[in-house]
């Protein structure tokens, strides 16, 4: 039997993204948010999510540096990863049976979905990634 994989795909701009449900606590919608001062300009600012302060990062404007035209949802991070949110376009989930759906090539792995590939993130590297960005 084959092992069923589930993702989240969000729309980041043009572009889609997916991340496996594992490393996700909560999709929650926008809402206003505290600033967090000194922070670049695509890290919005902060909220709490199941009592803990996280930043949230648009991500369409951290990866492309355009703001994301159709802000509709805040993708919660796995808590133990680190304290981040992104905030993205709509979101959409994925169930797979199989590996089929998985592809990788020379610009990292990617996910095989109806509207096309939305590239694999990991959200540990992504909010050690931020982090770096964030203290520069």
């Amino acid at each position: 039997m084959n092992e069923v994989s589930r993702f989240l795909v969000m729309t980041v701009g043009a572009h889609r993204y997916a991340l496996p449900f594992g490393q996700v606590t909560e999709v929650a919608e926008v809402r206003p948010l505290s600033p967090v001062p000194r922070a670049p300009a695509w890290c919005l600012g902060a909220t709490r999510s199941h009592g803990t302060v996280v930043a949230v990062v648009d991500l369409a404007a951290y990866l492309d540096g355009e703001p994301e035209p159709n802000p509709q949802k805040l993708v919660v991070l796995d808590l133990q990863a680190g304290s981040l949110a992104l905030q993205v376009g709509a979101v959409t989930t994925r169930v797979t049976e199989s590996a089929d759906c998985l592809h990788q090539d020379e610009r990292g792995r990617w996910l095989e979905t109806q509207q096309g590939p939305a590239v694999l993130l990991e959200a540990k590297g992504l909010v050690q990634e931020i982090a770096l960005a964030m203290a520069r």
